[in-house]
């Protein structure tokens, strides 16, 4: 072998595993790093002028400065760690995502006992079919099923109002400029007040057709998605754009599909002898400690409290089949989604409370109402009877004892 082809032999190895370095160090989705998107990750992922919430809490692009990590830079401080990043890319390719959050909500958390379409409108859980006595009113119920980032292990949140080569839905986002009102509010103006806009507007871009995608599911989704079914179809436009979005090309870019996939899960996810069934509904009313829970379900779920240690959601992490894409079973969630919405560990709960309604004397509700009135009836009763039992108890014991008296002044006679 001569000189020159031993050279070249040495040159294309060193190539070689200057490249594959290159690689490990610069990956797509790979690592905390890839949010604070910089000339580098754009070219590299082919995100050009995307947004990202900052750190997840903006809209703004990372402000990062050399040897910085993590949208650290200043201003603003940012002082979070990677387990603890929860944020959204706006923008991004359709079918860009690593693994689904399947989330689901529990109505008595999060809904009044009566719905009020013009009070309640904003709250995309509740509906007249959260309200009690309502089949959907008192069990886990559908929230959305989200594409989710992960790169080896590491989570890094979502895609968002993402684009395909039939529509792009980025527009959708609060930064679009469908909605009119938009340069006529205040700050506080949010992501539920846009769609509010685009509805009220009829934005097309962002709506969808209630009598096609909804009516056919309407039985089924009064148990397992109530909130669906609420004034101006708020919810359903919200997760379609916001998430199913970002897997349309994997339903076909058919909405209709993408909500019967999810009523599927949900009933698979929560019917009898599931762990949802067996240690969440079964235990409606009453506390089950969190550690227990979290051991039941082997780190598969996210639980999710308020401030009350009340249960609000379970996200429960779901695979994406190699061959069709679609959920299929449940996963181990990557530990950074678990530390980024461990709400119920932060609120210090060693317990999750399950909450019901309290059905007594809700006119609305004539069984629960004459349940009440028989019960109180009951309770009038049983109350005379007592009563009467202690008068003649009493009254027996003063004949008695007159009786010993007068025997005893006989006797000393």
């Amino acid at each position: 072998m001569t000189l020159f082809h031993q050279l070249f032999i040495v040159y294309c190895w060193i190539a070689y595993c200057l490249t594959r370095l290159n690689c490990l160090n610069i990956q797509c989705l790979d690592g905390p790093d890839f949010w604070c998107l910089n000339g580098t990750t754009e070219s590299l992922c082919n995100f050009t002028n995307k947004t990202i919430g900052l750190c997840g809490y903006s809209n703004k692009r990372c402000q990062v400065k050399i040897g910085d990590s993590f949208c650290k830079s200043s201003p603003p401080a940012q002082q979070q760690s990677p387990f603890e990043f929860n944020g959204g890319l706006t923008g991004t390719d359709d079918d860009l995502f690593s693994y689904y959050s399947l989330s689901l909500y529990w109505p008595p958390s999060s809904c009044p006992a009566k719905y009020n379409e013009t009070i309640d409108l904003l709250s995309y859980f509740c509906s007249p079919y959260t309200d009690i006595d309502q089949p959907g009113s008192e069990r886990l119920a559908l929230h959305g099923l989200w594409p989710t980032f992960s790169t080896k292990g590491n989570y890094q949140g979502w895609p968002q109002f993402c684009s395909s080569t039939k529509s792009d839905w980025s527009k959708c986002h609060i930064d679009g400029n469908l909605c009119p009102w938009k340069n006529m509010t205040l700050n506080d103006f949010t992501q539920g007040d846009y769609e509010y806009c685009l509805s009220v507007e009829n934005v097309q871009e962002c709506l969808i057709d209630p009598v096609e995608i909804l009516e056919p599911e309407r039985e089924r989704l009064k148990i397992l998605a109530p909130g669906y079914l609420g004034k101006r179809n708020l919810f359903i436009n919200h997760e379609w754009t916001k998430h199913g979005s970002c897997c349309s090309s994997i339903f076909g870019h058919n909405i209709s599909n993408y909500l019967t996939h999810m009523l599927d899960l949900v009933d698979m996810v929560t019917r009898p002898g599931s762990l949802t069934y067996e240690y969440i509904q079964r235990y409606a009313g009453e506390k089950i400690g969190l550690d227990y829970l979290l051991t039941i379900f082997n780190q598969t779920a996210i639980i999710n409290c308020n401030s009350k240690c009340e249960l609000e959601e379970i996200w429960m992490c779901m695979n994406r089949d190699d061959d069709s894409g679609l959920p299929n079973r449940l996963i181990t969630c990557p530990p950074g989604a678990r530390n980024a919405s461990d709400s119920c560990r932060k609120a210090r709960c060693e317990y999750v409370f399950i909450p019901l309604r309290n059905h007594v004397g809700v006119n609305h509700t004539g069984d629960y109402y004459f349940s009440s009135i028989l019960r109180n009836l009951l309770c009038f009763i049983f109350i005379l009877i007592l009563l009467k039992f202690l008068v003649s108890f009493c009254t027996s014991g003063t004949f008695l004892q007159t009786t010993s008296q007068s025997n005893c002044f006989v006797d000393q006679k």
